[in-house]
């Protein structure tokens, strides 16, 4: 019997990407969810004219509204939480143990993670395989990291650059960027511990013809936090390149000094800034890169790797890494009981594979000596 997953947001752009990559790339049965039951609606009747056998459905779920999550969430087997809802993760992973549902997030605000890690216990207690920092930004950076351990003896740096050129529409994803531009922090690691960036630490990274060699800036995300344990590496760290002048200069700074001051601070208005930023400042067509340079000995001889991942759409790039990762969770692979982040648990050469196969444009460059 095939598994049923929900989708919580899954109409909106990460969510229907998600969606139809589920149907697209395995057997799942989908139920499209959340609040607007129209827009449910549609997109399951649209998906399953797109795809054979009826696959899709549609139901109603409100992570804030615990009680409208109880029956659709019966229906499922895995929920993946799409919607912008970082202040109901609790409900809503709650409500995932309640129904016995394994439970995936694309949440970036990293606050999300030691929610998750309080109700470790309970997921435990009850077999379930809760999975946090999915998607490419959190995911990806850790898959990349561990994917390049196989070509080193001693592997003793890394570091994982992303970029995007993309535009953003009104609704709670800006909404979340801006809280998370507002509570910005980033760490390196090096000297054996995690400690603050700072200026010295920005970097240049060459994303390729579309997307150029843009100024990167570190950034802190949970799923690199154990890496340098499981793999023994020296210097490790996650960098981000901004999107537009205006947004860098503008939107970005201001909503770091606001958000210092109290958070959320001015956020629809920062919100509606980035919108219009993103918009009118940005150059045709639309890319996301992400790029991993790592250094270390093989047999004795230095050795530098170099690994890209790019595509041309924002969403279906999200939604690709859920699909390969589903690919190792569905055959039972990744099905562990437990919490975890999406990339300490799939098998990363497998991993990136699918998403070559899945039309994501992946190169490696291996330097010796």
């Amino acid at each position: 019997m095939e598994k049923t997953i929900l989708v919580l947001g899954g109409y909106g752009g990460a969510g229907s990407a998600i969606s139809r990559a589920i149907l697209k790339y395995t057997h799942a049965d989908l139920i499209v969810a959340g609040r607007r039951k129209e827009k449910a609606k549609v997109l399951a009747e649209e998906l399953n004219r797109e795809f054979p056998e009826n696959r899709a459905s549609w139901a109603v779920a409100d992570a804030s509204d615990p009680p409208s999550l109880a029956e659709p969430f019966g229906e499922a087997d895995l929920v993946i939480v799409a919607a912008t809802t970082t202040s109901f993760v609790e409900t809503t992973a709650r409500a995932a143990i309640e129904a016995r549902d394994d439970y995936l997030d694309i949440h970036y605000p990293q606050e999300v993670v030691p929610i998750l890690k309080a109700l470790a216990p309970d997921i435990e207690r009850v077999g379930l395989t809760f999975v946090s920092q999915a998607g490419f930004l959190p995911g990806l950076p850790s898959v990349f990291v561990r994917r390049a351990e196989a070509f080193f003896s001693n592997y003793r740096k890394a570091a994982v650059s992303t970029a995007m050129k993309t535009d953003f529409d009104s609704g709670g994803a800006v909404l979340e960027f801006i809280e998370t531009l507002g509570d910005y922090s980033a760490e390196v690691y090096r000297n054996g511990e995690w400690r603050g960036a700072g200026s010295r630490d920005v970097r240049k990274v060459d994303f390729g013809p579309t997307l150029g060699r843009k100024t990167c800036y570190p950034t802190t995300l949970s799923e690199m936090r154990d890496l340098p344990d499981r793999l023994g590496i020296e210097e490790l760290a996650a960098y981000v390149a901004g999107l537009n002048w205006f947004v860098d200069y503008v939107v970005t700074p201001l909503t770091f000094v606001l958000g210092k001051v109290k958070r959320g601070l001015g956020k629809d208005q920062l919100a509606g800034l980035m919108v219009w930023g993103s918009k009118r400042f940005k150059t045709l067509g639309e890319a996301v890169a992400l790029v991993l340079e790592a250094e270390g000995e093989k047999d004795g001889k230095s050795r530098s790797i170099r690994m890209t991942a790019r595509h041309d759409d924002v969403y279906e790039f999200t939604a690709m890494p859920i699909a390969a990762f589903l690919n190792q969770y569905l055959d039972g692979t990744v099905k562990l009981p437990g919490l975890w982040m999406m990339g300490h648990l799939v098998d990363p050469e497998r991993f990136v594979e699918d998403l070559v196969r899945m039309g994501a444009e992946v190169e490696m460059e291996v330097g010796e000596g």
